[in-house]
């Protein structure tokens, strides 16, 4: 009788314990499933935030460049105004020139005399300069 009793709880032992172990197998079979639910959710959310820093070193792109085009624009109409202004320098400068070389044809056609006697002091002042 001793061996059928301890056998009779045995059984049921070894059954409580084999439902314990299926427990918890389901138990760490949910957790399994919901780690990888929740592993796939955090690579989603990666996913979607790489996605969006794409999407804003593209547009960080296109205003570089748009800023880069007009910085380029911008230097070149500079350039245009300073070759014009330049241009103009020289075109005031050229009728100078002209206009002088007119007055001092009127005046040597005007002072015959007085042009052939500074010409003259101009010639010993610089003889004497340079035999220093």
């Amino acid at each position: 009788m001793a061996t059928g009793l301890f056998s009779s709880r045995s059984k049921s032992l070894r059954n409580g314990l084999h439902d314990e172990a299926q427990a918890v197998e389901e138990q760490i079979a949910d957790l399994r499933a919901e780690i990888a639910s929740l592993a796939k959710l955090l690579a989603d959310d990666a996913t979607s935030g790489a996605s969006g820093i794409r999407k804003k070193a593209r547009a960080a792109r296109a205003q570089a460049s748009e800023a880069a085009h007009d910085l380029k624009d911008r230097a070149e109409g500079d350039i245009r105004d300073m070759i014009a202004a330049g241009e103009d320098i020289l075109a005031e400068f050229q009728e100078r020139y002209r206009d002088s070389g007119r007055r001092a044809r009127k005046a040597v056609k005007e002072h015959p005399l007085a042009t052939l006697g500074v010409a003259a002091a101009a010639g010993f002042l610089l003889a004497a300069l340079l035999r220093r």
